[in-house]
């Protein structure tokens, strides 16, 4: 039975990664032939392995939306609807955020104003009524979140009663209760006693939930199967402390799973978790033969419930990690506590390589070490200790006071712990992108190291784990002469890469005018820059240009500085202000790196490329747009021109001032802002592609139509990230016109 069901699940994995199927589908029948299984059953195994590739393929791929980032919109739909409103409103910066329903169909709530104040109402109050709402859909950015519901005002006066509320909606008035008199009680550690059982993080401070990621730690903050198993002991103890037969225990546990996943925010982790509870106590009897088999039917169930599940990366590592400790569980078993934490940590890390490779470019190894802290202190004491708090915060509030102290205690180790570990979270396991070569080997990789580790050969498992990180840190994928045009939304980001390894990377991308908002909690460096870098191999820039000092073009510098070392940087320090320079001395402080003006430093030549820094600046100008560095790029016999942010004051400088070539790729200038891109100059350089680094339907409605129908009398083609993503020119000598235009959606 078990070959069949894995037998299926590689023919769904073979219409994603047909080697690393073929590799798995070998071990799995060369197992059966020694294990003398029929030729019957070898056959229904390859039909069901078939059959699970056929069904792969009716399953539509999720897409991402191209060029989405920041305050890039997606297809915007006028609403005027009542809504219910699920979750607690919370503020924000400057919005309310919550979740909500309209007609079943879910929506994330962003509301820019509510007329009252929040606390003023209850979560009684957001269950039973159902509010006026005059607002603007944006299509969801990838098929894990919601369609975003944008509400201009939120008038109270306009919440109506609702009194037809169904199981699932008492259950989440009950969860919003809880949450409420968690917040008001302001225990110790109350955002993370929330997350612990409720599964929403959204009351952790951001910068405290990405340091939580980099540590390899948020998992105890998504219900899975360490909640559920606490849960399900704790009520085990309570049933056999009371005069009623276990089967009473049992049947009131598989009701309560069910709402339990809905009070917990049924994430993937939490159904994987439910759902293999409820076939354990099925098949009680059975455990100790069944485990492995009830995670692969807990796998089906949910796979055919909802069959885009099993793109959600949260269930991709819950199965893959529940898999390896399953099948290794004899090593641990009967270990010592400590080497059975440092062995399932281990494991742990080892099942989630595949997918951290394909999904993230990095391996987040500090959780082997972090686990080995983190795991006793919440498993024994803060995850058990929550669930009686939340417990006790519906049934007498009154009394929470009495966990402060305990709550405070534990939180401090919590604290301990974090800053003991927090250096730590600077050293980056990069996993560069071998394509399916490289999903393989990490496969390899993986079945190897599961196997020395049952087989207990320890100092082979040791040399094999060198072998592979000396491999990992060494290589990387091959070198190309190329240009990115990197999607960041509304700014620029350009990557020159050559076939000597060397980069180049003109602005940085950004969202902010203030530069004292760095830290904000998004930044494109993670969200498009750094994942981009990882996926090719780059550790180093190795010449950073700043066009000129503005937010969208400077503003993940910072961001920046701390993903990737930075050799050099060339600015134009006309027209920096004070922020914009301290945060230029700060990052070559930090880097030690040398900073040039563009005028010492006005040719440059990496591997093929000859780049070369135009003096385009008007001097008597206040507009920073007006100082952009503008470069000019060779390569072979192709020759880019890069506009920064310049305007037409600027082209007619660099008319008057140089005898500039015909231009084979221009990179318009403001994002294709009427200010740019004139008739003279167009005449002048006579470009034959055009790119735009431009946000969909940003609020400044770039680029201009007036300049993108020039660019159509000129018959000059445009490319825009808000329609490629990222555009990538490769160049090559052979190619007909010396380069290929592609785009990278990923």
């Amino acid at each position: 039975m078990i070959y069949i069901l894995l037998l299926y699940i590689v023919g769904q994995l073979a219409y994603h990664h047909v080697y690393a199927a073929i590799l798995i589908g070998i071990i799995l029948f060369v197992s059966m032939m020694i294990k003398r299984q029929t030729m019957l059953m070898i056959s229904i195994g390859c039909t069901i392995c078939l059959l699970g590739y056929y069904v792969e393929t009716l399953i539509p791929i999720p897409q991402p939306d191209i060029g989405n980032v920041a305050n890039q919109q997606t297809a915007v739909t006028p609403l005027n609807t009542v809504i219910h409103i699920d979750s607690l409103p919370i503020k924000k910066d400057t919005f309310y955020s919550a979740t909500g329903r309209v007609h079943e169909q879910s929506y994330r709530l962003i509301i820019r104003d509510l007329t009252a104040d929040t606390r003023r109402y209850s979560a009684r109050f957001w269950a039973t009524h159902v509010c006026k709402i005059d607002g603007t859909i944006k299509a969801a950015t990838n098929h894990t979140q919601a369609p975003a519901l944008f509400v201009q005002q939120l008038d109270m006066a306009q919440c109506t009663p609702y009194h037809n509320l169904t199981l699932s909606e008492w259950i989440m008035m009950i969860r919003n209760t809880a949450i409420e008199r968690l917040i008001h009680s302001r225990l110790p550690g109350y955002p993370y006693i929330i997350a612990l059982v409720t599964g929403t993080t959204d009351y952790i401070p951001f910068i405290q939930k990405q340091l939580l990621k980099n540590l390899g730690i948020s998992h105890l903050f998504a219900v899975s199967g360490t909640h559920v198993g606490i849960l399900t002991d704790l009520l085990y103890l309570i049933g056999k402390r009371l005069p009623i037969p276990l089967y009473i225990t049992q049947l009131f546990l598989l009701a309560l799973l069910p709402m339990f996943l809905i009070f917990s925010g049924n994430s993937p982790s939490a159904q994987r978790a439910v759902v293999m509870a409820c076939l354990v106590i099925i098949f009680a009897r059975f455990i100790k033969q069944t485990t492995l088999h009830i995670l692969l039917l807990s796998y089906l169930f949910l796979s055919f419930y909802d069959p885009s599940i099993h793109y959600h990366v949260g269930f991709q590592f819950s199965y893959a990690i529940c898999f390896l400790l399953i099948t290794l569980r004899n090593i641990y078993l009967h270990q010592t506590f400590f080497r059975a934490m440092i062995t399932t940590s281990f494991i742990s890390v080892l099942g989630t390589i595949p997918i951290s490779y394909q999904h993230f470019n990095e391996l987040q190894w500090l959780g082997l070490v972090s686990n080995i802290f983190f795991i006793p202190l919440y498993g024994i004491c803060i995850i058990p200790l929550s669930f009686l708090a939340t417990f006790l915060a519906l049934i007498a509030p009154n009394i929470l006071c009495l966990f402060t102290y305990p709550f405070m205690l534990l939180f401090s180790i919590h604290k301990f712990f974090i800053v003991l570990l927090t250096p730590l979270t600077h050293w980056k396991l990069i996993l560069p992108a071998f394509g399916e070569i490289g999903y393989l080997m990490m496969m390899v990789f993986v079945a190897s190291a599961a196997y020395l580790l049952a087989k207990r050969q320890r100092k082979m498992l040791l040399l094999w784990i060198v072998v592979a990180l000396c491999t990992v840190i060494l290589s990387h994928p091959q070198y190309e002469n190329r240009m990115t045009l990197i999607d960041v939304g509304q700014g620029d980001a350009i990557l020159f890469e050559t076939q000597t390894g060397e980069t180049l990377l003109i602005d940085t991308g950004g969202t902010r005018e203030d530069p004292k908002r760095a830290n904000h909690k998004f930044n494109i460096t993670d969200q498009k820059l750094y994942p981009l870098l990882k996926k090719r191999g780059i550790r180093h820039i190795d010449y950073l240009v700043i066009t000129h000092p503005h937010a969208d073009h400077m503003g993940e510098l910072a961001h920046l500085a701390n993903r990737v070392d930075i050799g050099n940087i060339i600015i134009n320090p006309s027209h920096f202000n004070q922020p914009y320079a301290r945060l230029v001395r700060n990052v070559r402080q930090q880097e030690r790196a040398q900073v040039w003006v563009y005028q010492q430093l006005s040719h440059l030549k990496l591997g093929d490329f000859s780049f070369q820094f135009l003096d385009s600046d008007i001097a008597s100008s206040d507009d920073p747009n007006e100082h952009s560095i503008v470069t000019l790029a060779t390569i072979n016999k192709t020759t880019m021109m890069l506009m920064g942010d310049a305007t037409t004051e600027n082209e007619e400088k660099l008319i008057t001032s140089y005898s500039l070539p015909k231009v084979d790729i221009l990179k318009v200038g403001h994002h294709g802002s009427k200010t740019s891109s004139s008739e003279a100059f167009l005449d002048k350089i006579e470009p034959k592609i055009a790119l735009i680094s431009v946000a969909k339907h940003n609020m400044y409605h770039l680029p201009s139509p007036m300049i993108i129908e020039r660019f159509k009398t000129y018959h000059i083609p445009v490319y825009t990230t808000a329609d490629n993503h990222h555009v990538v020119v490769t160049f090559n000598a052979q190619a007909a016109r010396g380069y290929t235009l592609t785009n990278d959606v990923n």
